[in-house]
């Protein structure tokens, strides 16, 4: 995988410092080759929790570092089923693969999707920094290549990431990938977005026009089945935010391409941000993390 550039920037250096790891016992994932999973503890709103992180590692990251794939899960919040979706590409390309599990008990909609952050200042307890920390003890573990990781996810599990890059830009990741999300963030304000605020728009968030080009300025790929049209769909989003964004996944996706290009072009940065429209695929993780593998790792 090409390097990707990292902004150096004072904002972005401000940000890490918010995000500072929080004390966790030793934590060394990746020890054993095969599908496994490490317990991982951490923060929340709600005080110190522990999270069930399932992993694979190839045969051919047996003794050496492996670049890293975390895969967040959807809306069923089958964290096993998010890592062995990308079981196929780590044997492939030798890539290690981490999948959190946030369970819909402890980590609700407001939490998972859309990351703790309405009315929580203390960016430590957004629930996109524990991202970041369990990275930081991924890293302890000696078995990840670099220092950066991919960050991928699904439906619901989509929402969650292209909401951590539109809100914590100074993440490590190196490529985000956003697969078939039920609705999205538009990088805008309320005003600009039919009047909608946070989750639907920016409004009602701590971001900025510097944070959002921060954000525009990292590498984001927005995958979109072209079949996912179905806007009956039983996990489909229908409040009135959601449908003003479009009838289906697929057209609310093209829409959001389409603000943040405009947005982008206002704010004067040239972003990385990139379409991917995967033919004859629906609302199907495991053909989206497939064609995620090969736009990012295959060869051109």
């Amino acid at each position: 995988m090409d390097n990707l550039s990292r902004l150096t920037s004072v904002f972005l250096l401000a940000g890490l410092a918010h995000v500072a790891p929080a004390a966790a016992h030793d934590l060394k994932p990746f020890q054993e080759v095969g599908r496994s999973h490490v317990l991982h503890e951490d923060v929340s709103p709600s005080g110190t929790e522990t999270i069930n992180v399932e992993t694979y590692v190839p045969q051919a990251c047996a003794a050496k570092p492996c670049p890293l794939v975390i895969s967040m899960h959807g809306l069923g919040r089958n964290a096993a089923g998010a890592r062995d979706n990308w079981v196929d590409a780590a044997d492939r390309y030798g890539l290690l693969v981490a999948a959190p599990h946030f369970d819909k008990e402890r980590f609700p909609t407001r939490l998972y999707q859309q990351g703790g952050v309405r009315d929580e200042p203390d960016r430590a307890k957004w629930v996109y920094a524990v991202i970041e920390r369990f990275f930081d003890q991924a890293l302890k573990s000696g078995r990840v290549a670099g220092d950066t990781y991919v960050l991928f996810g699904h439906s619901a599990g989509a929402q969650f990431v292209h909401r951590m890059v539109l809100l914590m830009p100074e993440a490590r990741f190196s490529t985000a990938i956003t697969a078939n999300a039920g609705y999205y963030t538009l990088p805008i304000g309320k005003e600009a977005a039919g009047g909608f605020s946070f989750p639907f728009s920016l409004d009602g968030t701590p971001a900025t026009e510097v944070s959002t080009k921060a954000a525009f300025a990292r590498p984001l790929l927005i995958m979109l089945g072209d079949q996912d049209t179905d806007p009956n769909h039983p996990q489909l989003n229908t409040s009135k935010g959601a449908e003003a964004q479009g009838p289906s996944r697929f057209v609310r996706g093209q829409n959001f391409v389409a603000v943040a290009a405009a947005e982008a072009k206002r704010l004067g940065v040239a972003s990385p941000w990139r379409e991917i429209i995967v033919p004859g695929v629906a609302h199907e993780q495991r053909k989206m993390a497939s064609a995620a593998a090969q736009a990012l790792f295959g060869k051109p």
